[in-house]
């Protein structure tokens, strides 16, 4: 291995610039900072036929054999990628609740009502799902870990087949963290911190008890107080129209944000076919009128509350909201132990939003390269 001479393009969202380094005898090469990244526009490529794309840190870096192959029947032709469409909920079902995880990538509103947003794909191979979109604004197409039953050297092997040299890819694998380790894992592991996901002990939101919940149990104590006469009720057939209508006016409200705007769009889209999912949700009304609604979906010891929409005329709707369907959750799901409030997105104020209910845990997203095949050997950057 050590007479390899691999040509590595090191990226960024916008640069890049090729590099060809030797293996040294420990399997290593060096990449110095100077080196990253560099002045070839994205799109330049060359006709060199061992290459990949890397996205690392600089710093020595060691290829890790992983496994040799018998490659006479390329694993590429093995995974046959299609659409994600709402006819795959059944399958998306079988697969999260057989593998549960704790991160909103592997439930079904988070693939199902992100699809088209992220040119969702899926294949299915030796009881392991596979799944990979592109990011709209870096064009890096990224595979969430396969779940299943392969084991990570063969469902890494079979992403290496399947991926072009001369596309940029990367893995996002899960990794779970509690506040005191948060900040030093974001600092040793490349991770995207806009896709970290916030996890709250589901007992917090009951009633908000302890000192630094006071300001959202005043707010859910006010509405309890000024709006005593509202009424619950869950989300089915008899009311998704008026809860359509009642999104269609909030997002009139958000119009200033393409992404706000679609995940209005795909809200819709859910409570039109409510049914057809494993969804919870309800409803607050006020003297007949919908001021609020929430749904969302259990996996494992988990809920993930994937839409929450209140009218802020009524002060502490969205505490209203998160407590009642805590209740719902607790009395429904036992075993469920965290309420999964997802991502921010990288914006501000719903960072700051999530970060007020004080998490216990995050589940972060690690960024992997795409493992390189040599010959028949599968190297990875370890």
């Amino acid at each position: 291995m050590s007479s390899f001479i691999f040509l590595i393009y090191i990226y960024s969202d916008t640069n890049l610039r090729k590099i060809s380094k030797p293996l040294n005898d420990s399997g290593c090469f060096t990449i110095n900072k100077s080196r990253l990244p560099g002045h070839l526009p994205v799109g330049d490529r060359c006709n060199e036929k061992h290459y990949k794309l890397f996205r690392i840190r600089s710093g020595t870096h060691r290829f890790k054999t992983m496994k040799t192959y018998d490659t006479s029947t390329p694993w590429a032709d093995k995974l046959q990628f299609r659409p994600v469409t709402k006819e795959l909920v059944p399958l998306l079902e079988k697969y999260f609740n057989a593998y549960p995880s704790r991160s909103c990538d592997f439930s079904v509103a988070g693939v199902i009502m992100w699809a088209e947003y992220y040119d969702y794909e899926y294949a299915e191979y030796s009881d392991t799902l596979f799944i990979r979109g592109v990011d709209p604004e870096s064009h890096v197409m990224i595979y969430y870990r396969p779940v299943g039953k392969m084991t990570e050297e063969d469902y890494m092997m079979l992403i290496a087949e399947a991926t072009p040299a001369d596309v940029n890819a990367e893995i996002l694998m899960p990794m779970e963290s509690d506040t005191e380790s948060q900040e030093s894992l974001e600092q040793s592991v490349n991770t995207e911190t806009s896709l970290k996901e916030y996890l709250y002990p589901i007992e917090r939101f009951i009633g908000f008890a302890g000192k630094k919940m006071e300001k959202k149990r005043n707010h859910l104590n006010f509405f309890l107080r000024n709006y005593g006469d509202a009424s619950i009720e869950p989300i089915d057939t008899s009311n998704r129209y008026e809860l359509i209508a009642f999104t269609e006016n909030f997002a009139s409200m958000h119009e200033d944000s393409t992404m706000a705007l679609y995940e209005s769009d795909k809200t819709i889209e859910a409570l039109a076919d409510f049914d057809r999912y494993t969804y919870d949700g309800l409803v607050i009304r006020l003297d007949g009128k919908v001021i609020g609604y929430t749904f969302g979906e259990k996996i494992g010891d988990t809920f993930f509350v994937h839409v929450e929409k209140g009218d802020i005329a009524f002060r502490g709707i969205y505490q209203a909201l998160a407590c009642f369907m805590s209740r719902l959750v607790q009395e429904k799901y036992p075993d469920v132990k965290y309420l999964n409030r997802e991502e921010d997105m990288g914006d501000e104020s719903l960072r700051k939003s999530k970060e007020s209910y004080h998490p216990t845990l995050f589940v972060n997203k690690r960024i992997e390269n795409i493992p390189v095949l040599y010959g028949k050997t599968i190297l990875r950057i370890a």
